[in-house]
């Protein structure tokens, strides 16, 4: 059950070392009409002045700011943590080195106020230093006015990064996330698992989330993919066992075609490492799971390198041009995440 708060949404702030930009992140959820609003900073086990950093806007917004210590149990764990004492009626998540657009969390605040679907979705953008990379709009042209179900969205991706999310706690709580801990990429399950228990969805044409580029050891770049590839299929496992389990309706296509898009993007991603025999190896062993533990997922995952892949046993000349193939892509658009 949801409970009863005159708060319209809650914003879950992970922090692990912030203390770099961790004031930049809470002073743009500074707005005037902050009485709706609470932001639970959950510390993450930070060594550095995060905590004390909270506690400072905690002491002179009381209403406002919450500060959850805990032993450092990665991003899910946070996420967990405050959707637990959540009072918003609705929940989002802010990463604490990014930052929102304080008169768009104004309007999403005004717009939350009338709502009630269960997922309402708003626009964010990708900046490196002070230029903005890319501008993700993610309404397609959908009416703000309306309440959409799964199967009158009409054509169109729906675009289910986190950073688009504002979803109903009490729809979160009933679908019961639970999320792997000292684990990276857990915001590919949880919006997954976030919309397994939606219904309805409305679009709130504000550019909300600034979602930084380029920082040392992100969870994006291809070095930490390299080194957590592991935790990429933890989680993509996690997404596929759920999607294999989905009817065969609106929202099961849909997100069955979400969980085959990670799982084919793991194929990508070990094809952006310097080719070798151990990810040549890596790969078979990755797509022979997917094949083998998510055989309707893997038959729905055509594209061209997948096919190629598969014809050759991973083997000589289509692996080295499958490996070209991905490099080249993403060198292609040298602004975009990887």
């Amino acid at each position: 059950m949801e409970q009863h708060s005159s708060k319209l949404l809650t914003i879950s702030v992970a922090a692990y070392n912030g203390e770099a930009t961790l004031r930049k992140a809470l002073d743009s959820c500074l707005v005037k009409n902050a009485d709706r609003l609470e932001v639970i900073v959950v510390d993450d086990g930070s060594s550095d002045h995060t905590a004390q950093i909270t506690e400072e806007y905690q002491q002179q917004y009381p209403d406002l700011f919450r500060l959850i210590r805990q032993p450092n149990g990665g991003y899910g764990s946070t996420i967990e943590a405050s959707l637990q004492v959540a009072r918003g009626r609705y929940f989002r998540t802010l990463d604490c080195d990014d930052w929102l657009e304080t008169a768009s969390l104004s309007t999403l605040l005004d717009f939350l106020a009338d709502c009630d679907a269960d997922v309402v979705f708003t626009n964010y953008r990708t900046v490196q230093g002070r230029h903005t990379v890319r501008e993700f709009r993610v309404n397609l042209g959908r009416s703000s006015e309306q309440l959409y179900t799964f199967d009158t969205l009409g054509p169109g991706r729906l675009d289910l990064e986190i950073h688009a999310l504002n979803c109903r706690t009490g729809v979160l709580r009933q679908a019961d996330i639970r999320l792997p801990h000292h684990c990276s990429y857990t915001d590919m399950a949880y919006t997954f698992l976030a919309m397994t228990a939606a219904q309805t969805i409305r679009f709130c044409p504000v550019m909300l989330y600034n979602y930084r580029l380029g920082r040392d050891g992100q969870s994006v770049s291809i070095d930490s993919y390299r080194k957590h590839f592991d935790e990429y299929a933890t989680v993509t496992r996690q997404v596929l066992a759920v999607a294999e389990t989905l009817p065969d309706d609106a929202r099961g296509r849909l997100l069955r075609g979400r969980a085959r898009d990670i799982a084919q993007y793991g194929i990508e991603l070990l094809l952006r490492f310097p080719a070798g025999e151990q990810v040549r190896r890596q790969l078979a062993d990755y797509d022979g799971m997917l094949r083998r533990d998510y055989p309707s997922i893997a038959a729905s995952m055509t594209n061209k390198n997948t096919r190629l892949l598969r014809a050759s046993r991973y083997l000589g000349p289509s692996y080295r041009l499958a490996n070209w193939n991905a490099v080249r892509k993403i060198k292609s658009y040298p602004g975009r995440k990887p």
